[in-house]
């Protein structure tokens, strides 16, 4: 069954292959810098569900390849199973064989008693034929001896010394004949007994030797059934670790890919910033010639002008008073030390910059900047004097402003003002800190009327709260 957390990490994965898809089609640099900071974010978040979705495919991997190992034990305890039935297959067939050469012998010594009894049957047949012919011979004898008176009346003592001899030889002989009679038929019940002895013998024999295919083939069967099975675990478990191997790999490729282009965007940054920062010392620099050359020919101005008449004076005392008011009252609102002030002095922060759950999207997410509660139209001030880099429409942030302060605290600073209905200032224009720069709005995505501040200092998100 698939867990949540699978689920969760096939998402990811899903998300990486179409980054990887993306990266494909080949990689083009942000046509503004908010992009670039939006796409780097962006990947740090890529990258994070990337290193997840590699740590739960390793998980996996390494549960797969536990699995193996366990599997592999149990193959030799199923292999040692295996050899066992093996030995006893061999044993039976070892056993039916013998048994097989026992019938036959038995068999042998079967066909030889029946043949042992159709002999003595039959020299029994011939014997009792010749007794009969003795009997028969005798009768006859007896029948002539009934002339023996005659002849001793007669006085023929040879003649019947003659037949009473005759008649003694055939009696011996019928005596002989009805001993090796007996002899045979004694030897008949023994041939049947042998003959009966036999049959018990192969009836037995192959018996035995059915119970041993019976046992053989069942031995035969297991012997299969362990093939298969042992078979069927060790293939279930290589797939699985190839199968984990292959979402490790395509989770690892995913963050390489993720590292690489973030490697790019971070350069790309790099490289904007390089070439801001020095724009920014050119112009200042420019600004600076501009400021001196300016002061100086106010000042000749003023000399001139001081000469000529009072009025002159006057009218520059005026203005320089003004200048003065004017720069106590930017001066009011409280600088810090990285130089930067409140853009809407006085308003509530309404959202703390950190992790929190986003209130359209519902995502659990980094709050990359500071909101400041303020009704739509609240005129919006320069946190520091700088130049306006870019502003445009974004999805998320609505319009958005940039400016570019240089140097301010040993640290190269941006802000970017999001939110906003409208601007009051142009791109590649100057401002000075507490100029209006645009005015509280609700584009984008803002569920109300507020400004969402952020600040990057040496081309690092910040903490706003750190540095106002």
């Amino acid at each position: 069954m698939t867990t949540p957390s699978r689920v969760r990490g096939w998402g990811r994965r899903l998300a990486a292959a179409g980054l990887v898809a993306a990266l494909g089609l080949g990689y083009a640099i942000p046509a503004s810098a908010d992009q670039l900071d939006d796409r780097k974010q962006q990947l740090t978040t890529q990258l994070g569900d990337a290193n997840d979705a590699l740590g739960e495919s390793s998980k996996a991997l390494e549960d797969a390849l536990a699995k193996l190992k366990a599997s592999q034990g149990e193959l030799a305890a199923a292999q040692a199973a295996l050899a066992a039935t093996q030995d006893k297959v061999s044993a039976a067939k070892a056993e039916d064989a013998r048994l097989a050469g026992e019938l036959r012998s038995s068999q042998a010594a079967l066909d030889e008693a029946t043949g042992a009894v159709e002999a003595g049957h039959l020299a029994i047949d011939a014997q009792r034929s010749t007794i009969g012919e003795i009997a028969r011979d005798q009768v006859q004898q007896q029948h002539n001896l009934m002339g023996v008176a005659v002849l001793v009346q007669q006085g023929s003592v040879a003649g019947l010394q003659t037949r009473i001899q005759l008649s003694t030889t055939m009696m011996e002989t019928s005596s002989a004949q009805l001993e090796r009679l007996n002899q045979l038929q004694a030897q008949l019940e023994a041939a049947e007994a042998a003959q009966a002895a036999a049959t018990a013998k192969v009836a037995a024999d192959r018996a035995a030797a059915a119970q041993v295919v019976v046992s053989l083939n069942a031995l035969m069967a297991t012997q299969t059934d362990q093939q298969s099975a042992l078979a069927a675990a060790v293939q279930k478990n290589q797939s699985a670790q190839a199968a984990a191997q292959s979402e490790v790999a395509q989770d690892t490729k995913a963050y390489q890919d993720l590292s690489s282009e973030r490697d790019k965007v971070n350069a790309d940054i790099a490289a904007r910033d390089e070439a801001a920062r020095k724009a920014a010392e050119a112009q200042a620099e420019a600004d600076r010639k501009a400021r001196e050359a300016a002061a100086a020919q106010a000042a000749a101005a003023a000399a001139a002008a001081a000469k000529s008449n009072s009025s002159g004076g006057s009218g520059a005392t005026a203005t320089a008073g003004s200048k003065s008011s004017s720069s106590s009252a930017t001066s009011s609102n409280r600088v810090s030390s990285a130089g930067l002030a409140s853009p809407i002095p006085g308003a509530p922060i309404t959202s703390p910059y950190g992790m929190r759950v986003h209130p359209i999207t519902g995502v659990y997410k980094l709050h990359d900047g500071t909101d400041f509660g303020a009704g739509c139209g609240t005129p919006i001030r320069a946190a520091a004097a700088g130049r306006v880099t870019q502003r445009y429409y974004n999805a998320g942030y609505g319009n958005r402003l940039f400016l570019d302060h240089g140097s301010l605290g040993g640290a190269r600073t941006v802000t970017s003002y999001n939110h906003l209905s409208s601007y009051a200032v142009s791109v590649g224009q100057w401002v000075n800190q507490g100029q209006v720069i645009g005015y509280v709005g609700a584009t984008g995505y803002a569920t109300g009327c507020h400004l969402h501040f952020m600040v990057w200092r040496n081309g690092q998100m910040v903490n706003p709260a750190t540095v106002l």
